[in-house]
């Protein structure tokens, strides 16, 4: 799992060799989304390689902590990891 930016706000300029590295061995990359509002604009986590993404609405749309109801956590997958996710899809995704 990697938080990109760092909870410093570092952009670490290798993370795209990094998660290339990881894939290289069979691993998948988690990006910790707590920061996600620090990349838009400036990358994504597709383009960086993460596998896996969530992220804090309370941060990044700037809602209550929590949403003010029950909490809302949403994943974003890379394809190969889409028929492993539970429940219904908010956006379909069409077979490359």
């Amino acid at each position: 799992m990697v938080t990109y930016p760092s909870t410093h706000g570092v952009y670490e300029e290798t993370i795209r060799e990094v998660c290339e590295v990881v894939h290289q061995f069979g691993g998948q990359v988690y990006l910790d989304g707590a920061n996600m509002n620090a990349q838009v604009g400036i990358t994504s986590p597709g383009f960086i390689g993460a596998d896996v993404s969530h992220l804090n609405l309370h941060k990044t749309f700037c809602i209550p902590h929590g949403g003010g109801g029950p909490g809302m956590g949403p994943i974003g997958v890379k394809a190969h990891l889409a028929p492993f996710v539970p429940g219904h899809s908010v956006v379909q995704i069409e077979a490359c």
